[in-house]
C-alpha cells in the first residue's frame, strides 16, 4: 500500500503541473467578464488588458510598421508622378475624342493629329503641377488620418471569441506544448519529491 502511495506521487505532481498549465494557458482569454472567487477578481489577460494592448499594438505598427512617412515616400517618387500622370492623359484623350464625335462641324476641322499635340502639350503643364497637387492632397488627407487612432479602435472592437480562435489555429501545438511541459515538470518534481522521501525512510 505505502509503496503505491509512493508512486502516486510523481503521477498526482505530473497532474497537478499538467492542469496549473492548462488553465494558465485558458486564463490568457479567459473569464471574459470579471469575477470574484473567494475574495480573488479574475479575468482573463487579454480581456483585461486589451485596451493596454490595443493602444501599445497602435503604437508600434505607427511607429515600426507603417506611417504617413512611408506613404509620403511612396506617392513622391517619379515612376508614381508618371503613372498619375498616364491615367490623367487617358482620361483627357478619352474625353476630347468623345466631345468631338459628339460634334461633326467640329471634327471636320480638328484632325487626329492635332487633337495628339494638343494632348501632348496639356500633359506637358499638367506634369509640372502633379508633384504638388498630389502633397497639396496628401497633407489635407494627412491631416485627417490618424494611423495610431484607427488601429487601436479596430483592435479594440474586435470580437474576443474570433481572436481566441485565431490564436488557437495558430499556436495549438505550441499552446498543447505548453500543458505537456507542466504534466513533464510535475513528474520530474514528483519523482525528487519521491526520492527524497525515500531516503528520509531509509534513513529512518
Amino acid at each position: 500500500m505505502q509503496i503505491i502511495l509512493y508512486c502516486l506521487i510523481p503521477v498526482i505532481s505530473a497532474f497537478i503541473g499538467w492542469i496549473t498549465n492548462y488553465f494558465a494557458v485558458k486564463m490568457i482569454f479567459r473569464p471574459r467578464k470579471e469575477i470574484c472567487i473567494l475574495g480573488l477578481r479574475i479575468m482573463g489577460l487579454i480581456p483585461k488588458r486589451k485596451k493596454d494592448l490595443a493602444a501599445k499594438i497602435a503604437q508600434t505598427v505607427e511607429t515600426e510598421l507603417i506611417s504617413h512617412r512611408d506613404i509620403r515616400a511612396i506617392i513622391q517618387t517619379e515612376e508614381f508622378h508618371l503613372q498619375i500622370g498616364n491615367v490623367i492623359k487617358n482620361r483627357i484623350d478619352s474625353l476630347i475624342q468623345s466631345r468631338l464625335a459628339s460634334n461633326p462641324l467640329i471634327s471636320m476641322f480638328i484632325t487626329p493629329e492635332v487633337i495628339t499635340k494638343l494632348s501632348d502639350t496639356l500633359m506637358d503643364e499638367l506634369n509640372k503641377e502633379i508633384p504638388g497637387v498630389i502633397d497639396t492632397l496628401f497633407q489635407s488627407v494627412e491631416s485627417r488620418i490618424n494611423f495610431q487612432k484607427i488601429i487601436k479602435e479596430k483592435i479594440e472592437g474586435f470580437d474576443l471569441t474570433k481572436l481566441e480562435s485565431i490564436i488557437y489555429s495558430i499556436a495549438s501545438k505550441e499552446l498543447k506544448a505548453i500543458e505537456i511541459f507542466g504534466g513533464v515538470l510535475g513528474f520530474v518534481v514528483g519523482l525528487v519529491q519521491l526520492i527524497i522521501v525515500s531516503i528520509g525512510g531509509f534513513n529512518g
